[in-house]
């Protein structure tokens, strides 16, 4: 079953994230080998912002984009699991539940208004804050006033049919408002620094997302809405990947058991066959691709997993805003220098680090990799900097010779670059996001900056 699984999310993903960095706050490559063309969503262009918050959220999968349904009517399944998931989510608000069931509909048609006031029904299940002031108009004219639903009363077409893409629009946006009315959402890793007429904010990434870090709490998307400029260590959205793509594998037609010892190849073995991943899947691959893809598949119960939580990263989430608002993206680094960190690691130390992995896959499966991730991604959403940072640390970031060439001299030349803007002519306000690691570890570009003379400040 697995192979199938890895075969399917090759041709999609090909030779994966750099799970390695993904723990240093490194980068967020993802190669794309040869794969038939991609599907095209049904996506329709209002609701493209929407749905790039609504579905980090967890309340919908995304394949909904793709099963040529998601403009037609909803049916009773996909309402049922969407108002389900949209009720667990606003569970995590925390706020005491009244004796109300979910609200439900018949199999006999879903038109808007049963939406609508369904979405209504939702809140009225909790004890809420009176900022939330629900009772005190209907619930078409509530979900109206609170910008949950857009347009006039005269035209809802309250009788039609609720497409799945309407719906899905609907309950992303009542997850936000609900959320910012809360003054909830995730904190992240967040400073700001002002110098003379300029403006930086500086946010850490997690380059893998879960749905727990989203939404962003409001001033952290309030910030990115005010800057000129989106700043990141490279554009993986839109930037040329096939320079990395090639680094990673050798380009003589030799494979990776041509280049390890005998034992190293045998261990490699046996942890391909206790992930159930077949050997042809990773035999043209350098040393460094193949630790990362394996510590990147530990971390999950199924392959087709890292495609989710890749779109739902904090770099990639903001590259999708700034390219469907039209916000300028500049590169800190760029593809071809952080490709070139890698294929920099001699052979000895590659081998040397993928026996490492394996020692440690064979011992536990990962198991305790993964959960540590998983508690990363929370201390983040909690803004949680030290635990960020601690998370981090006992991840291995000081340890092998890979980890020590993607910190320090960059850091360095990150913090260099993020001064020339704050020392730039004019009045300019910056959005930079960079993996957490090199902002919340000690030494790293925030004690450079303050090192510098500059007054960083953290937001809460």
């Amino acid at each position: 079953m697995k192979s199938h699984l890895w075969s399917k999310w090759s041709r999609q993903t090909a030779a994966g994230l750099l799970g390695v960095t993904i723990l240093l706050g490194g980068t967020n490559l993802t190669v794309r080998a040869e794969q038939p063309p991609a599907p095209t969503p049904s996506i329709s262009t209002w609701s493209l912002s929407t749905l790039n918050e609504g579905e980090k959220y967890g309340i919908y999968p995304t394949g909904w984009y793709y099963d040529g349904k998601f403009q037609q009517a909803i049916d009773a399944v996909k309402f049922k699991s969407l108002i389900e998931s949209t009720g667990a989510k606003l569970d995590q608000l925390g706020f005491s539940k009244k004796d109300l069931p979910l609200p439900a509909s018949e199999n006999k048609g879903i038109t808007r208004d049963t939406v609508m006031r369904a979405m209504h029904g939702l809140l009225a299940r909790y004890e809420l804050p009176a900022a939330f002031g629900i009772g005190s108009s209907s619930p078409i004219e509530y979900l109206q006033q609170k910008g949950i639903v857009q347009g006039s009363s005269e035209g809802l077409e309250l009788d039609q049919p609720c497409t799945a893409e309407q719906a899905a629009v609907l309950a992303s946006r009542l997850v936000e408002f609900s959320y910012d009315t809360a003054g909830q959402g995730a904190k992240g890793v967040f400073w700001k620094v002002k110098h003379n007429n300029n403006t930086l904010y500086l946010l850490g990434s997690v380059h893998l997302g879960i749905p727990e870090m989203y939404p962003l709490q409001k001033n952290i998307r309030e910030a990115f809405e005010a800057s000129d400029d989106l700043w990141v260590e490279a554009d993986t959205l839109s930037g040329d990947m096939s320079y990395f793509a090639n680094l990673m594998v050798y380009d003589d037609g030799s494979k990776i058991q041509d280049h390890v010892s005998k034992e190293t190849y045998e261990k490699l073995q046996k942890v391909l066959k206790k992930m159930e991943i077949p050997e042809q899947a990773i035999e043209g691959y350098k040393p460094f691709a193949v630790s990362s893809n394996l510590s990147m598949l530990s971390l999950f119960d199924q392959p087709e997993q890292i495609t989710a939580a890749s779109a739902s990263g904090i770099d990639h989430y903001f590259l999708t805003k700034a390219l469907l608002t039209g916000k300028p993206v500049h590169e800190l680094e760029g593809i071809k220098l952080q490709a070139d960190v890698f294929n920099s690691l001699s052979p000895e130390a590659q081998e040397k680090d993928l026996n490492s992995l394996l020692d440690t896959l064979l011992a536990d499966g990962g198991k305790e990799g993964a959960a540590s991730f998983k508690q990363l991604q929370l201390d983040w959403s909690k803004g949680d900097a030290k635990g960020v940072a601690d998370g981090l640390v006992r991840g291995g970031l000081m340890e092998g010779e890979l980890n020590k060439n993607l910190i320090g001299e960059r850091d360095k030349n990150m913090a260099k670059k993020i001064a020339e803007l704050l020392e730039q002519d004019g009045e300019r306000t910056s959005f930079v996001v960079v993996g957490s690691a090199h902002y919340v570890v000690k030494d790293m570009v925030i004690d450079q900056l303050k090192a510098k003379g500059y007054d960083v400040q953290p937001v809460k």
